[in-house]
């Protein structure tokens, strides 16, 4: 594991996985090119390292800037470890061309030769484009119901608060600036935020209240999703012992389940509207962060919790009645694994660039 690892020397490279593959498949099968493929045998200095900014942002990279901060710079070489060789010497756009598949490998896997490798981005974030595809509208949003409560919403503006796990991943815009385009409308058009944050409220509580399937399904189909139970259960279902990250930083946060309903329909009702709950004061917080639209437009829901149909409908009455708006809708996503999100990341870039 990580911490049995030695540290880093300075004949070797930081590469994430995908970094490691892609310059894989671009190197030829000869004896140079194997030393290369392992970063080991040769001069750091001769090696190029491509990565992409959603893999670098927690690797310390400026999204904002662009370029590795100075004390990241600071803190390798008072180590004695060469920054500028260590760190990947080229960070690029999710999607962006960065090399054609070596000559070899196109022959022995019937690939053509011109089969062109992009950057890449995390698992996290090609599940949103697997559920919002790759042009989606500022305001779009993508929440997961699973074990826990993770949300994303694509905004204008970026948007951070460490103290609750907020962070912005620089977004790849694949749209064009015309001549007619100012300064400002050309930045504009270049920058988009994937913004969001996790809480720890999610449907593993369901499970810790000893909810069966067919209980959860039978008993959604008798709920009546625009009755409320707040005022009488204003749960917040906490999947963990104790500690909230998002929306709110409390390591002393308990879950919240009483009083408890004797009937088990209601029970469900108050837990899912509790964590509905929870999901709307995150799309709030992030709107008080500054995002931008400051409420999400439409909700796409990937995870466990995307198939139940009253759920969905719940949240969607939740959402529209605190925001006061009925143009905010909440959908069950037809697409949600990370390889859907990759394969249309690299579709879109080869899309745009071959009008």
């Amino acid at each position: 594991s990580w911490h049995q690892e030695s540290k880093i020397q300075k004949t070797e490279r930081l590469t994430h996985q995908s970094d490691y593959i892609s310059m894989h498949l671009m190197l030829d099968d000869d004896t140079t090119d194997k030393k290369k493929r392992c970063g080991s045998g040769i001069e750091p200095s001769t090696i190029e390292i491509t990565s992409d900014w959603h893999n670098c942002l927690k690797l310390g990279y400026d999204v904002r800037k662009q370029c590795w901060p100075e004390w990241m710079y600071t803190c390798l070489n008072e180590l004695g470890i060469p920054a500028e060789t260590v760190l990947p010497s080229k960070v690029i756009s999710p999607g962006q061309p960065m090399g054609c598949i070596s000559q070899q490998l196109s022959l022995k896997y019937g690939m053509p030769q011109d089969c062109v490798l992009v950057g890449g981005t995390t698992d996290s974030n090609a599940a949103f484009f697997a559920a919002a595809g790759s042009k989606p509208a500022l305001g779009t949003a993508v929440t997961s119901l699973g074990s826990t409560l993770a949300m994303k919403q694509l905004s204008q503006t970026f948007v951070e608060d460490a103290e609750r796990g907020v962070y912005s991943h620089r977004f790849p815009l694949f749209t064009s600036t015309s001549a007619s385009d100012n300064d400002d409308d050309k930045q504009q058009k270049k920058e988009a935020w994937l913004i969001g944050g996790a809480s720890n409220v999610g449907c593993a509580v369901l499970r810790q209240e000893e909810f069966t399937d067919d209980e959860l399904i039978q008993l959604s189909q008798d709920i009546d999703y625009k009755e409320q139970t707040t005022s009488k259960f204003d749960y917040y279902p906490l999947a963990v012992p104790k500690g909230e990250r998002f929306p709110m930083a409390d390591s002393n946060k308990r879950p919240k389940l009483t009083p408890k309903p004797s009937s088990r329909k209601e029970y469900l009702q108050a837990i899912l509207q509790g964590i509905a709950n929870v999901e709307r004061l995150g799309f709030q917080t992030l709107g008080e962060l500054g995002a931008s639209p400051s409420i999400p437009t439409t909700i796409w829901t990937c995870g466990g919790g995307s198939k139940n149909d009253m759920w969905v409908q719940m949240r969607q009455y939740i959402f529209q009645q605190h925001f006061n708006t009925e143009e905010l809708l909440v959908k069950r996503a037809v697409n949600t694994e990370a390889s859907f999100g990759a394969a249309i990341l690299a579709a879109a870039t080869f899309i745009q660039t071959n009008p």
